[in-house]
């Protein structure tokens, strides 16, 4: 193999791997797109299994990447604001509520979800799992929906059917 065909050979190879890596950094999923756009329901708080209380709603939280307006539910009350992402770094401006008279237990998750939004600087996502960080310490988990599969079944027919062509 003379040098310049070698070159061109390297240079191919080269530019071949440079594609590949771009296309495959493309695939990689992003983890602003995957806090944002994603309903989140609330499973921890301060290490404890939180269930939907007596009298509550399930505590909900999605964050919307392109306005950074944040919204969502606390149990007893409407939740909306803004927020900043920068990396893992998540600032939350402060919030606000409905003013809805509810349940002693969902107005004091009301109060400890609230609390803990004020508190959390960071934030992680793993296996569709958002953690809600104050410094390296884990206040909150949150879970999204499982994916919908595709119906595998054959689409039913309906109406009437379409006479044969002569």
């Amino acid at each position: 193999m003379t040098p310049s065909l070698f070159r061109r050979a390297l240079c191919g190879t080269v530019l071949c791997s440079v594609v590949a890596i771009a296309a495959a950094a493309d695939a990689l999923p992003d983890l602003n797109a995957t806090l944002a756009g994603t309903r989140w329901t609330l499973q921890t708080l301060g290490g404890e299994t939180q269930a939907q209380v007596a009298g509550g709603t399930p505590v909900q939280l999605t964050l919307d990447a392109a306005s950074q307006h944040l919204s969502g539910h606390t149990g007893c009350n409407r939740l909306m604001g803004r927020f900043v992402q920068r990396g893992t770094l998540l600032t939350l401006s402060p919030l606000g509520t409905t003013r809805a008279a509810c349940a002693e237990p969902a107005m004091k998750q009301e109060q400890a979800v609230l609390k803990m939004l004020r508190e959390i600087d960071g934030y992680r996502v793993e296996n569709r799992t958002l953690s809600l960080l104050q410094g390296e310490v884990v206040r909150a988990t949150w879970s999204a929906p499982a994916p919908k599969e595709a119906s595998r079944e054959a689409p039913k027919k309906t109406g009437k059917p379409k006479p044969a062509a002569p």
